[in-house]
């Protein structure tokens, strides 16, 4: 028994399959893959990478069981081709290779298919209703109802993608019946108005569903290992809920579901987005827990639960108190693979903690490689399964210690190089001392302690109230100089702008503001700024020049992501912020600011402060004068082009792995 985490490591056997542990690696899918669509070298590196850190399973997530079922804005391993066979028994046996069992997440767009040339089936003749967007893609197209011989035809396709998955040495499938997908627009009262033996009921709603078990027992055999991954709840108040679940839930383990995993959420309700991608703003752990306890009451098989969970600690407290069987880990485990087996040594304070940030979600489904905030190199193990020993032990001085700084640092120590880390204030951190004063931003307040755990177990040199100068380096003679002393906030050129607090002063001092409060800049530094405030109950407005929020092209990271964007606009309207598009500012008063509306007309805005966020540009004086003085120099993070943690992490990163 595990003396540190006694249920969280305890096996589970499921038929005749034995899982070392109860954390199991959501699905995830990337877009590594060959112009056929099939997993190549680096994807099968990305999975490898997890079942080296310990999860008991691994999964690919969403392989398209048929064609009608493929999504045109995101690349999927195409099951039904037999030219995919040759990257799955690879990627099984990478998988298998460290102990873990590979999984692959059988799945169907149904009316998401999303291609104007071919007929896009849902459960339901959908022509005029969905002539909209949803979020994810502009649906311009007819959904014809799937006809009788279409549903034989595709049902079995999943049994023949899952002989497939076992032939490849696959140890068991996730049937995805959630999210929004085909199974679960079956089973959605909303979207499926059939009258024929699968619509009305929810027997009847369910009935494709029991097919693809059937057909899946048929050709993979009984002690074949099925998962089901359900949705508890569409939208809040709409579509399917939790008691339509339990017992959508207990009809799958009468058709032959040996575990379940409970998510939540739909694509055609975007008031659930938070529950099955939660953000940043969601900062409670295990958001789905409490559904997945319940649901287990109703049945006799195992029940997992994925959706914001993280933490080591609960997680083996839920399963001690037999709330669940096990827990699904998704981007807690790209931030930091190796959670699980720094769980079960005893070293929980060194796992790096995922921030909720969303990058890896929009890299994953919109067109961008896989990439994390906090981990520097995930979607790239492959260039990493072997990293560079230093063959010269170098002499490293960097300037700054927020997060590009105190990446750059651990890594070149943990080469063998010699660092010293100075930061001119009275502490490590930088920026996310400031911004995780937020409410909802207590995750990068974790982030930061991790990294500074982290140095203070290394043999970093660390000089707090220490400004690297020219002088400085002077007296160190450092081998390599690597410069992360941030950026300075752009000063808009607008009449009274003095008498207005700019954002990081604010988090700064946290001066006293007021009830009302205007936010010139609707970036997502100002519009979060704002939802904070209104989080205090204080009315806030923002004043955004564009023609929509986070979005400008001179932003620290423009198209940063369609979730993150999703999620800064709901809990901007759940906290009632008031966002005026098109408007200009003109003038800042004592008593608030002229501005000029999308007409052209001039209005004044009453507020008891202003508050400017109008974004950061590169300290490029101090730069200078620090490569002036160096042989080897580089410079790293918001003092060469403002971004977000992530490109700062990343490039600390790269900077210390290329000296």
């Amino acid at each position: 028994m595990n003396p540190y985490f006694p249920n969280l490591f305890q096996p589970m056997k499921v038929k005749n399959t034995v899982f070392r542990n109860r954390i199991f690696a959501a699905p995830t899918s990337l877009k590594e893959l060959t112009d056929h669509n099939h997993l190549d070298t680096k994807g099968i590196f990305y999975f490898k990478r997890k079942a080296q850190g310990g999860a008991a399973s691994v999964a690919l997530g969403e392989g398209v069981v048929h064609p009608t079922g493929c999504v045109d804005w995101s690349y999927k391993v195409k099951l039904y081709d037999p030219r995919s066979e040759s990257g799955l028994y690879d990627l099984a046996g990478a998988v298998r290779q460290h102990g873990a069992v590979p999984s692959l997440e059988l799945n169907h767009a149904g009316m998401h298919f999303h291609d104007d040339n071919r007929i896009n089936y849902g459960p339901s003749d959908m022509v005029d209703e969905f002539d909209q967007g949803d979020g994810y893609g502009i649906r311009r197209h007819e959904i014809r109802e799937m006809p009788r011989e279409i549903i034989e035809e595709v049902t079995d396709a999943y049994g023949k993608a899952a002989l497939r998955a076992k032939h490849c040495r696959f140890g068991q499938v996730i049937v995805h019946a959630g999210h929004g997908w085909l199974l679960s627009q079956f089973l959605s009262p909303v979207l499926n108005k059939r009258t024929d033996e699968f619509g009305g009921s929810l027997e009847n709603r369910a009935r494709i569903t029991k097919m693809v078990l059937e057909k899946i027992r048929k050709y993979c055999g009984k002690n074949f290992p099925i998962e089901v991954r359900v949705s508890w709840k569409e939208g809040k108040t709409e579509g399917c809920q939790l008691k339509d679940t339990i017992e959508f839930c207990k009809m799958l383990e009468s058709y032959g579901a040996d575990m379940i995993q409970v998510s939540c959420g739909s694509l055609h309700f975007h008031d659930t987005t938070n529950l099955s991608h939660p953000s940043w703003f969601d900062t409670e752990e295990g958001i789905n827990l409490q559904a997945a306890a319940e649901i287990k009451k109703h049945l006799n098989i195992p029940i997992g639960t994925v959706g914001a969970v993280s933490d080591p600690y609960l997680a083996d407290q839920w399963i001690g108190e037999g709330k669940i069987d096990y827990v699904v880990m998704a981007s807690a485990l790209i931030a930091d693979p190796d959670l699980p087996r720094k769980a079960m040594s005893g070293r929980a304070d060194e796992i790096r903690p995922c921030i909720r940030c969303l990058s890896c979600h929009n890299g994953g489904y919109f067109n961008l490689p896989l990439h994390c905030s906090v981990n520097p190199a995930i979607g790239r193990d492959m260039e990493f399964a072997f990293p560079p020993i230093s063959t010269e032990k170098k002499r490293v001085l960097i300037a700054g210690g927020g997060p590009g700084g105190m990446t750059a640092a651990l890594t070149a120590a943990k080469r063998g190089h010699e660092v010293i880390l100075c930061e001119k204030q009275d502490h490590l951190g930088g920026l996310l001392t400031l911004i995780e004063t937020e409410p909802f931003k207590n995750r990068i307040g974790r982030y930061r302690e991790y990294l500074e755990r982290m140095i203070g177990k290394s043999s970093i040199d660390v000089r707090l109230n220490t400004e690297v100068t020219p002088k400085l380096i002077e007296n160190i003679r450092p081998d390599k100089v690597i410069a992360a002393v941030g950026g300075k906030p752009v000063l808009l050129p607008i009449p009274g702008i003095e008498k207005a607090v700019p954002v990081l002063e604010y988090y700064k001092k946290k001066p006293a503001l007021g009830n009302q409060v205007l936010v010139l800049g609707g970036g997502f530094a100002g519009v979060e700024c704002a939802i904070g405030l209104a989080m205090e109950k204080k009315k806030v407005t923002v004043i955004e020049m564009g023609e929509e929020i986070a979005s400008s092209p001179d932003a620290p990271a423009p198209g940063t992501g369609v979730m993150q964007l999703d999620a800064l606009k709901s809990n901007a309207e759940k906290h009632q912020v008031q966002i005026l598009l098109q408007t200009k500012c003109v003038e800042v008063t004592e008593e608030g600011a002229w501005c000029e509306n999308p007409k052209g007309e001039k209005i004044f805005l009453k507020a008891d402060a202003v508050i400017t966020a109008s974004g950061m540009r590169p300290d490029e004086e101090t730069v200078n004068r620090l490569r002036e003085a160096s042989l080897d120099f580089i410079w790293i993070g918001d003092c060469q082009s403002p971004g977000l943690i992530r490109t700062a992490v990343r490039e600390g990163f790269d900077a210390a792995m290329d000296i």
